[in-house]
């Protein structure tokens, strides 16, 4: 939360946000060094009236502070990451222990809040920081990283990078990284810089500057960041010695355990060997165990792979009635046209060339949605 109030140059809007809860916390937010880096550091100072706060009434206290047009669903979601989380690792209901405080509400409801004024469309974010260790918590010696902060990073699908035995990442931190890494799209990464701000908490090491840094860019591919683009796994990797049928059969294999496309290009590799570059396309959460199964199933050594955008026109199926059959028509924004396999079937059923039957299909279709009424021959 310091850290964007640093980039978004928001101090002032925070304290009006915070107006309500003046009777149980005040911000003060300062500047400290870090490692001889300058940081800021909010601590919020809670009065003797401040209660512990239920599930529920972190909720409630939510939608008082919050709505949909600045941050409501990035604050709730984070929240239900949380308690979801807690009952994973611990069993039983939902016991915030120490996060069941008013601070836990102003770090929920102020990233929330300062990611909405930003207008943050597209994140992305790097490694995160984890330690080895443990510390002494409400359900006794725990170790580091956090069971809950591990579980909160591990379904998020964040990267870790290890550092120093002692806690970096608080579950409210995992959750808001895990909440913000579902709610937008993953960033280009590329624009111009329009904020940076660096966010202490209360640890200081010398040998490390433990801070959050928040890089806000005005990104000049803007058009990434529409409802139509997603963020897609892509792996890659050349082979000259694998036989036909194998590549094959893996192609099949990979679609009908999730992949989104996989598909064989021929080329040229060195020793003028002939081959094909294997390309399998998935959900960033599929990343790593598509990247395994290629390895194993393959006997490939070396993989490539990397994280992409791409536009996808989302569509919708209208079903059209043809003597007697059924036919799916995909619609999107660009056009239309019948899925091949019902055209195939049908062409097989009734004897009729598939181009012939695309083009009756469509005028069905094109008939129907200009009548309004039911697309049927």
């Amino acid at each position: 939360m310091a850290a964007l109030a640093e980039a978004t140059h928001s101090f002032n809007e925070l304290e009006t946000l915070f107006a309500p809860l003046s009777r149980w916390c005040s911000l003060e937010f300062e500047e400290v060094d870090r490692s001889s880096l300058r940081a800021i550091h909010c601590q919020v100072k809670l009065t003797p009236d401040a209660p512990s706060l239920s599930l529920e009434e972190l909720r409630s206290r939510i939608g008082e502070l919050l709505d949909a047009s600045n941050g409501v669903e990035i604050a709730m979601t984070a929240l239900d990451l949380i308690a979801a989380a807690e009952v994973e690792v611990h069993g039983g209901g939902v016991h915030l222990h120490e996060l069941a405080s008013v601070d836990t509400l102003v770090d929920l409801v102020g990233t929330a809040y300062l990611c909405a004024i930003a207008r943050i469309d597209a994140i992305s974010i790097m490694p995160v920081g984890i330690n080895f260790g443990s510390m002494e918590m409400a359900h006794g010696q725990l170790p580091l990283p956090g069971p809950a902060v591990l579980s909160l990073l591990a379904k998020a699908g964040l990267q870790v990078v290890a550092g120093p035995g002692h806690e970096s990442v608080t579950p409210t931190g995992a959750a808001l990284l895990s909440s913000l890494a579902g709610v937008f799209p993953a960033g280009t990464g590329t624009g111009t810089i329009v904020g940076v701000g660096y966010g202490a908490g209360i640890r200081d090491t010398p040998s490390l500057a433990n801070v959050c840094q928040v890089v806000i860019v005005d990104d000049l591919a803007t058009v990434a960041s529409a409802p139509w683009f997603e963020s897609i796994g892509v792996i890659e990797t050349y082979l000259d010695d694998v036989s036909a049928e194998l590549l094959g059969a893996f192609v099949q294999e990979s679609l009908g355990v999730g992949a989104l496309d996989a598909y064989v290009t021929p080329a040229t590799g060195k020793k003028s060997r002939p081959g094909g570059v294997l390309t399998v396309l998935v959900d960033p959460s599929d990343l790593a165990t598509m990247v395994t199964r290629v390895q194993r199933s393959l006997g490939v050594p070396g993989v490539r792979f990397r994280l992409q955008q791409r536009s996808r026109l989302h569509p919708k199926f209208v079903e059209v009635k043809f003597e007697g059959h059924t036919l799916m028509v995909k619609v999107t924004s660009v056009g239309a046209k019948p899925e091949f396999e019902d055209l195939q079937r049908v062409g097989r059923e009734l004897s009729i060339p598939l181009g012939e039957l695309r083009d009756r299909v469509m005028a069905v279709y094109l008939a129907g949605v200009a009548h309004g009424g039911e697309v049927e021959h």
